[in-house]
């Protein structure tokens, strides 16, 4: 009996890599994967349920079934993620990403990033925001 061929295993895309995200999205992404990004970061599980919209029981639950997110709440999890990705290039270290992206800033109205990225276009605007930081254009 000849044993199958089993193909390697593909690497997770770059959170860069918008079409291989978006196919991630579209196949479920794994919450595992949101919950080694938390641990990485230093968000509690509190704050990552908060984030993609997911009550704490429910995520808790999921996280326990090595579950799958639908696509909203994988788009949400995958645009948090990039965003502190982003924010951390700028910032370097953990701490100073995770206090930034929770401070009260004028150029967001007096929001804080994470509040304001609530939506893909907020994100977007945090993004910029942190490119004009990066040019050292301070709104």
């Amino acid at each position: 009996m000849k044993k199958k061929k089993v193909p390697p295993a593909k690497p997770a895309p770059s959170l860069h890599d918008h079409a291989g995200m978006a196919l991630r999205v579209e196949e479920g992404l794994p919450i595992l994967d949101l919950v080694a990004f938390g641990r990485e970061a230093g968000f509690t599980t509190e704050e990552l349920a908060r984030l993609v919209h997911i009550p704490a029981r429910t995520y808790a639950r999921r996280i326990a079934a090595k579950a799958r997110l639908g696509i909203p709440e994988g788009e949400r999890a995958v645009r948090i993620m990039r965003l502190y990705d982003r924010a951390k290039e700028l910032f370097v270290t953990h701490a100073n990403t995770r206090q930034w992206l929770n401070t009260e800033l004028p150029a967001l109205g007096w929001r804080t990033p994470l509040d304001f990225a609530r939506t893909e276009q907020g994100a977007r605007e945090v993004e910029n925001l942190v490119g004009r930081i990066e040019e050292g254009i301070f709104s």
